[in-house]
């Protein structure tokens, strides 16, 4: 394959190296060497002009963004999962709170089935700010102005989640060919598993869990297209795994922080430029990361 191997993603030195600082727009420069390269490693989280640009030239890219680029955040999540046919906790979407909150006072069945208390969950944000348990629907119209129902790069709107108390909580980290999976746990009085927001973690748990969990994500990852993202699932008591949602940005606490991510992001680019067939001694960390 001929051409340069070009890269976006500033932790990542490659032969051509082209940043998108500041919100620079596409150039012309940048249509050329796309154009010209044997394969494009782009940022984890990539704009849609420039992968709109590597797809309409053909190239091969790293990491595959489609899905986060159209069905990221919790809504978007809940449908696609839902599209794949793979299991998640009994889920309704709503356009905006006010709609949640009449159809779950007026015990329209499909809130109903969820019982209460109950997950509210907005389209966008991360890292658990938005995720609420709710017991009531005056509770959930008080979130006027907290829960957020926007959404960068997903649809927006919001979810309402069956809530399982005792459920065992696992974040399982895709990069390419490999898994890593660790469970998470909430700090006393809190229902979220979120490190930032007080959570722990730990890679040691049952083997049978692992198993089922790593099974889950990979049958996720297959059918998606992903390459790279951090999968959150939960285990409700002696069952197996449901999808919670996919984080494209994720904390990197539980694989030893940024210094600990970046050489396993390395190797599993270096797996994809194999599977090209090119040499992947072509790439290597940008300096600024050594």
């Amino acid at each position: 394959m001929p051409g340069a191997i070009l890269s976006y993603h500033t932790g990542l030195q490659a032969e051509v190296n082209l940043a998108l600082i500041s919100q620079r727009p596409l150039t012309q420069a940048d249509a050329q060497a796309v154009a010209a390269a044997a394969a494009v490693l782009l940022p984890l989280v990539c704009r849609p002009d420039l992968y709109a640009l590597v797809a309409a030239c053909g190239r091969p890219h790293f990491p595959r963004p489609a899905v986060h680029l159209s069905l990221d955040g919790k809504v978007g999540n809940c449908r696609l999962f839902a599209g794949l046919g793979l299991p998640q906790p009994e889920t309704r979407e709503f356009a905006d709170l006010e709609a949640a909150a009449a159809a779950w006072e007026a015990g329209e069945p499909g809130v109903a089935a969820l019982g209460a208390p109950l997950v509210a969950k907005g389209a966008g944000d991360g890292m658990g700010r938005n995720v609420f348990l709710v017991q009531k629907p005056g509770e959930l119209r008080a979130l006027a102005g907290r829960l957020e129902t926007g959404c960068a790069r997903g649809p927006a709107g919001l979810v309402l989640q069956r809530y399982i108390p005792g459920a065992a909580e696992m974040r399982v980290v895709l990069l390419h060919q490999e898994a890593q999976a660790y469970w998470r746990w909430p700090a006393p009085g809190e229902f979220r598993a979120n490190l930032s927001q007080g959570g722990g973690w730990s890679d040691q748990g049952p083997a049978e869990q692992r198993g089922a969990g790593l099974a889950l994500a990979r049958r996720l990852q297959a059918a998606a297209g992903i390459d790279v993202a951090g999968v959150d699932l939960i285990f409700p008591p002696g069952q197996g795994p449901l999808l919670l949602e996919i984080n494209f940005f994720f904390g990197r606490k539980g694989l030893g922080g940024s210094q600990g991510f970046l050489p396993r992001y390395l190797t599993a680019v270096r797996a994809w430029l194999k599977g090209l067939g090119l040499d992947p001694a072509r790439v290597s960390l940008a300096e600024d990361d050594l």
